[in-house]
C-alpha cells in the first residue's frame, strides 16, 4: 500500500489514496482516506473519512487505518 497524497481543502486535512487487494476475494480496490493532521508528532493523524471503491462499509479494510 503506497499512499498518493492529494491537495487538502482545509488546513490540517489531507487525503491519501491507496491501492489495496481485498482480503475477502483478492480483487483490487482503491481506498481513499481523509486525515486530520495531529497537533503533536507523537500522535497519529486522525482518520476523518474512509471510502473503499469496492465496498465502503467493509469493516476489515477500514480497521487497517484506525
Amino acid at each position: 500500500m503506497e499512499p498518493n497524497s492529494l491537495p487538502a481543502e482545509d488546513d490540517g486535512q489531507y487525503t491519501c489514496t491507496y491501492e489495496y487487494k481485498c482480503p475477502t476475494d483478492s480483487t483490487k480496490s482503491i481506498h481513499t482516506v481523509v486525515y486530520k493532521k495531529a497537533t503533536c508528532t507523537r500522535i497519529d493523524d486522525i482518520v476523518l473519512h474512509f471510502h473503499c471503491s469496492r465496498d465502503s462499509k467493509c469493516v476489515k479494510c477500514q480497521q487497517n487505518y484506525l
